[in-house]
């Protein structure tokens, strides 16, 4: 935020993108993935339109569900639950609730 500076800052937060790295031996991407152009064009419009946060979406998860699963982890920091908890089977049942509800 300082006038004149040439250098931004941006969070890249990629839905599922296939690369020789994600790709495990596989050759052809999966339906529900984003290639590295689809996810490096939609940063590109972002940034242009000057977010800072920029949540990349893919063929699989649409963004609501995205945006529930990112207020659930961060209530794992404030509400001192283990990491990751929407996969512990002590936290199952509440985060099916938390996600159904709008």
């Amino acid at each position: 935020n300082t006038p004149g500076c040439q250098i931004s800052a941006h969070l890249l937060i990629p839905g599922f993108v296939f690369t020789g790295l994600t790709g495990h031996g596989r050759s052809e991407k999966p339906a529900a993935a984003w290639t590295p152009e689809q996810t490096v064009d939609f940063m590109i419009e972002r940034l242009e339109a000057g977010d800072f946060y920029i949540l990349c979406p893919d063929n699989d998860v649409p963004r609501p569900l995205d945006e529930r699963r990112i207020l659930w982890a961060a209530g794992d920091i404030v509400e001192n639950r283990p990491a990751l908890s929407r996969w512990h089977s002590d936290y199952a049942e509440a985060f099916a609730a938390f996600i159904k509800r709008t």
